[in-house]
Parts: C-alpha cells; sequence; structure tokens
C-alpha cells in the first residue's frame, strides 16, 4: 500500500483536522437541537454553535457584525444568491475573464430570463485599468474570482473594492480559491457581497458554505421557515434570517468553527508562504520536465501543465496508480480555459496546501519522472 499523496486541494481539503470531526460530531451527539427553532436546551445549543461560526467567520474577515454572515449549503449557492437577489431587470455585468460555472452559469441564466447582458475583462496585465476600460453606461454590477482555480491567478480584492468606491458598481467576490491560503480583509477592502465555501482552505466539512453582506439585499432567492417573524407572509428583512430559509447545516458549521481556529492558530501569513514555496518548486521542476508545459500564471498551491505526450485525463489516471491525486480536464472553468488556450485539452490541475509535506512532493515528482520515461 502507498500513502496517499493528496494534491487536489482546490477541490476539497483532506485529511480534515482531528479538531474538525470532534466539532461535528459534538454538534449531533450535544447539541442536536433545529436551531432558532424552540427554545430547549438542545435548539439553543445549536444556535450558540452557528453564532460563533457567524463569530469566527466575522473576525477572520475583519468586520463588525456577525449577523452580516449568511450561512449556505456551499459557495455556488452563496454566489447564486448573491447575484440573483441583486439583479431584477436588464443591465450589463461584467465578469473576469477567468470565471467558474458558479458565476458564468447564474449570469448566462439571468441572460435568459432577463435579457441581461454581460462581458469579460481581461486579467492580464493592469487589471484596474482592463476593469474600467470594460465598463458601460448600462453596467451595475462586478462579479469577479479573487484566486483562478485552474492557475492561482490572483486578483486584489484592493481592486475590486477601489472599483466599486469610484464606479458605485455592485460587488461580488468569490473567495473560494484564496480565502484560508492569505488574509482578507473586508474592513479594509470592503465589497457588497463576498462568497466562500468552508470546506476547501478553511478546512470544514462539506456542505457550508457562506456569503458576507454589507447591506440587506432588497430581493430573496428562497423563502421558507426562518424560525421569526412567522405570521409574515415574506421573509424577514434582517440579515441573517433574511437569506436562510430553512434548517442549517450545523454539524458542517460547527465544522467551520474548528477548521478557521486551524489555520488561524497556524497563522495565515505562514501558510501563504509555505504554499508559495510549495507552488513555486512545482512549478520549477514541472517546467523542467521534456514535453510538460505550465498554463498561465500559478499561485496559492495551484499549478496547471499539458503534456505533449498524455491527455490530462490519461496522465491524471497514471498518477492514481501511484496513490497520487490530481485533478484532470476543465475544472468546472471553460471560460478560463478559454483565456488560456487549452478549452479544447483541460489541464492537470495540481493543488497543494501548507499539509502537503516535502515528501508528498518528492513521491509526486519521481511519479512523474517513470510515467514521463515509459
Amino acid at each position: 500500500m502507498r500513502a496517499t499523496v493528496y494534491l487536489d486541494h482546490a477541490a476539497t481539503s483532506w485529511p480534515k483536522p482531528p479538531s474538525v470531526h470532534k466539532a461535528m460530531r459534538e454538534a449531533i451527539v450535544r447539541f442536536g437541537g433545529n436551531p432558532g427553532r424552540s427554545a430547549h436546551t438542545l435548539s439553543m445549543g445549536a444556535a450558540d454553535v452557528v453564532f460563533q461560526a457567524r463569530e469566527a467567520v466575522a473576525e477572520l474577515l475583519g468586520i463588525r457584525r456577525p449577523e452580516q454572515v449568511v450561512f449556505t449549503m456551499n459557495a455556488t449557492y452563496a454566489l447564486n444568491t448573491a447575484i440573483k437577489t441583486a439583479i431584477r431587470s436588464p443591465c450589463h455585468i461584467l465578469l473576469s475573464d477567468i470565471e467558474h460555472n458558479a458565476v458564468l452559469r447564474p449570469v448566462h441564466a439571468l441572460v435568459e430570463q432577463l435579457g441581461v447582458e454581460y462581458s469579460v475583462f481581461s486579467t492580464e496585465g493592469d487589471i484596474y485599468s482592463n476593469i474600467c476600460h470594460a465598463i458601460r453606461a448600462d453596467t451595475r454590477m462586478l462579479v469577479s474570482t479573487l484566486a483562478s482555480n485552474v492557475t492561482g491567478r490572483e486578483i486584489p480584492l484592493s481592486v475590486l473594492s477601489r472599483i466599486r468606491r469610484e464606479y458605485g458598481l455592485y460587488t461580488v467576490a468569490d473567495a473560494s480559491q484564496l480565502l484560508g491560503h492569505a488574509p482578507v480583509s473586508l474592513s479594509e477592502d470592503p465589497v457588497d457581497v463576498l462568497c466562500a465555501p468552508g470546506h476547501k482552505g478553511l478546512f470544514g466539512a462539506m456542505g457550508c458554505g457562506f456569503a458576507v453582506y454589507e447591506d440587506t439585499p432588497p430581493y430573496t432567492l428562497i423563502e421558507g421557515g426562518s424560525g421569526s417573524e412567522s405570521r409574515e407572509t415574506g421573509m424577514p428583512q434582517r440579515l441573517p434570517e433574511r437569506l436562510e430559509a430553512g434548517t442549517l447545516p450545523v454539524p458542517s458549521i460547527a465544522s467551520l468553527t474548528a477548521g478557521i481556529s486551524y489555520i488561524t492558530g497556524i497563522g495565515l501569513n505562514n501558510i501563504r508562504q509555505k504554499t508559495d514555496q510549495i507552488t513555486e518548486q512545482l512549478q520549477r521542476e514541472l517546467s523542467a520536465m521534456d514535453g510538460i508545459h505550465i498554463v498561465g500564471s500559478v499561485g496559492h498551491g495551484i499549478v496547471s501543465f499539458v503534456s505533449e505526450r498524455y491527455s490530462p485525463e490519461e496522465l491524471a489516471r497514471e498518477l492514481d496508480r501511484y496513490s497520487i491525486c490530481t485533478r484532470a480536464g476543465l475544472h468546472c472553468a471553460p471560460l478560463a480555459h478559454k483565456t488560456f488556450g487549452t478549452q479544447d485539452s483541460g489541464t492537470v490541475r495540481l493543488s497543494a496546501s501548507h499539509t502537503t509535506t516535502d515528501e508528498d512532493v518528492l513521491l509526486f515528482l519521481r511519479a512523474m519522472h517513470h510515467i514521463l520515461s515509459q
């Protein structure tokens, strides 16, 4: 049996810290009630678990009001909510040219449903100038990832915040591949909504994502029980209840608190330093291999590449025989692959974490040499 070398952290982090396992179990065993639905001990305990998670996210992002944190089932749901609760009439939406389908598809749905138009700005060169030149008179929304899930290319939150301030655009940031890898401060660089999953860089379990709102949106995405104002036919006007219809995934939310505590204990600057070192090593060693080509810029543990001899799927299967977990294909981001010129083939994506060891990197490189020498 070979030890598993896990290089698919951009899909989900693994393994989870023991503290995450413990938090989920306690949420089920000790706090098994439905939060906000009753006044008994188990329900109140579950509500405390949820509020502690709001406080943990708020502290991580430098915001003062935990009620700004709205929990969802994942980042995709958070992005759909952020986009669709803000746009209800024809307008122009501006996206980066490296967006994930979690952004592209809900925007395209608005094209079909409302007659919305969208275009993309280039993430090459001066991003601020590129965005400014792409803004139209009818542009109402700017949506952008903070780091590409294909290559790790970063779009600074400070640039998006500046555009929001200067042009008054409703700005949505997707922090799925950045949060947990580098510090993010909404007090320094505010946007209207920041969306993220709990199960990637924050080391929580699958089943919990969140959106952090600057202000309460005028519309809702779904409606249902909120635990308050039950006589009203509409959702409550205040956050977070306005956007949290139905029962929350308390065990996953509890795991998020534990995951945030885990990474803050290590230190985000320490995490970024180690991840950058691994990223640079992988890029350097792969670039020296015959027939291997790095795609785009790299960053935040992510390195994508193609082989002249193998398709991405073939190479990923070969690596799996060495117990090395990678991801091949388009990574749910065809717009990004169009930008990088790999829309027909896709790539093999490596995504490391601060938990990736020197031995993991060495085993991967040895496997690549063996595969390419066959």
